[in-house]
């Protein structure tokens, strides 16, 4: 063997020993971050919830401070105000509504034997598949010691000690970004330096989408809620306060939410009679109707289209990752993922594959964004998409 084969061997063989390092590091690396993100996703589902607060709250905090109030002070005033308004609500629902709960749970045993028995509305249900012979161990006392028994008051106490926590630890975070928020984005512009101004572009277009869906989607359910209470109060339907909340509750779910509520509502409707069910069908008929083609297409006027499958797809996913919180946040996420994505093909010049991927509908242009810095904003625009202002054409819907 020669002195260069020699040397090349060497050469080759310490090449393998650098890769197989690099791997096992990377592999180590990697692994130790995946143990230090499951560690930390409490704090991390914090930080989520309060960028999304962040972004729906942050108009209010443009808004003041567009008639010179300082930023900190605006921000804390609206953060303050929405916590008070949603406390008013609780405060003002919560007596009629534990009554009401309680009075459901503990009825629930009486309910389904009046929908079951010879001659109820679900008569053909017990006949061929005995399903009151199945639940007739689930007692009224029963019931009730599952849901006030002592044990699941103390879990009830600490769970309630976790949630004010977790909601004053949620609402200072986001007072702080709406504080600094403008600023590290501005300083992270401005590392970036050319390809900054395209980021930034892209960094508006993801706020607006997000927060824009956010608080249409609170919006939405809370006319949800009322016109649910409102349906069933007229129409004498028991427990209407907890049966609308739950309503609400479901509507964020996308696709299959709200539909869950309706059957809820109906299967109670029933204890009535069959033709409160049935008006109550009609006005939940209606009523998707008015949300799908009428409140939808307006509330949702500047967030991204998604297809169906592609929300079904990603609500499970959230739901299997965090539960309730990963369906409400699953959404969102996906949303600015998706502008992401159509930036990135838009930017190796595949242009046709991004407006498939944003699926954009033609709107006016925004105004700016609220929570990011806006100044020179008109100008990255066209600087990253060659376009004038009544060319651009912001993002759509969630479908």
């Amino acid at each position: 063997m020669t002195p260069d084969q020699d040397g090349r061997e060497r050469l080759s063989l310490a090449e393998v020993a650098l890769r197989t390092v690099v791997i096992v590091a990377v592999v180590v690396g990697s692994a130790l971050l995946i143990i230090l993100v499951w560690d930390l996703r409490r704090i991390i589902v914090w930080l989520l919830i309060a960028v999304m607060l962040a972004l729906t709250i942050a108009p209010g905090v443009a808004w003041l401070e567009r008639r010179h109030v300082p930023r900190w002070l605006g921000a804390s005033l609206i953060t303050l105000a929405a916590v008070v308004v949603v406390l008013a609500i609780d405060v003002a629902v919560a007596v009629p509504l534990l009554r009401q709960s309680r009075e459901l749970l503990s009825n629930l045993p009486h309910l389904a034997h009046d929908l079951l028995k010879p001659g109820g509305p679900l008569a053909f249900v017990e006949q061929h598949f005995h399903v009151e012979s199945r639940i007739g161990q689930i007692t009224p006392g029963r019931v009730f010691h599952l849901v006030a028994g002592p044990r699941s008051i103390a879990s009830i106490f600490s769970q309630a000690a976790a949630i004010v926590a977790a909601a004053v630890t949620i609402v200072t975070i986001t007072i702080m970004l709406l504080i600094e928020g403008p600023r590290g984005w501005r300083v992270l512009v401005d590392a970036l330096g050319e390809r900054g101004r395209h980021v930034d572009v892209v960094g508006h277009r993801m706020q607006r989408s997000v927060g824009g869906y956010v608080r249409g989607n609170l919006l939405i359910s809370l006319l949800a809620s009322i016109g649910s209470f409102a349906a069933m109060s007229i129409l004498g339907v028991p427990y209407a306060l907890p049966l609308a909340l739950a309503v609400g509750l479901l509507d964020i779910i996308p696709l299959i939410g709200a539909t869950l509520g309706a059957v809820l509502c109906v299967l109670v409707a029933l204890s009535v009679g069959w033709l409160a069910a049935v008006l109550l069908v009609v006005y939940f008929v209606v009523y998707q109707q008015t949300e799908n083609h009428v409140l939808a297409p307006v509330i949702y006027a500047k967030t991204v289209a998604m297809s169906p499958l592609i929300v079904l797809l990603v609500s499970l996913a959230g739901a299997i990752l965090g539960g309730l919180v990963g369906v409400l946040l699953a959404i969102p996420i996906a949303s600015a993922v998706q502008i992401g994505v159509g930036e990135i093909l838009r930017a190796r010049g595949v242009e046709r594959l991004a407006d498939l991927a944003e699926r954009r509908t033609e709107e006016k242009p925004d105004e700016g964004s609220p929570l990011l810095p806006s100044e020179d904003e008109g100008l990255s625009e066209q600087a990253s998409t060659g376009a004038t202002p009544d060319e651009e054409r912001p993002a759509g819907r969630v479908a």
